[in-house]
């Protein structure tokens, strides 16, 4: 199986509630390796084995959030 790689997500609109629906969502993905949702940043980093942007996006529509882009290391 291939290694995981880090991903990042900018989110707008991230509280500690919308963080918690985020990281419940993605963390029933098959790709998802591990999640961690950062409110002071408004960042998601996911480790996965690969993009799962489509996801992260259906993850801020149910959680209310705005998701911005995908971000650089």
């Amino acid at each position: 199986m291939p290694r995981a790689k880090q991903f990042y997500y900018v989110i707008d609109g991230l509280d500690d509630e919308s963080a918690l629906v985020i990281k419940k969502g993605l963390s029933v993905v098959g790709d998802v390796k591990d999640v961690q949702v950062n409110v002071g940043r408004g960042m998601a980093e996911v480790q996965a084995y690969r993009d799962v942007e489509a996801q992260v996006r259906l993850a801020c529509d149910v959680a209310g959030v705005t998701f911005r882009t995908r971000a650089k290391p």
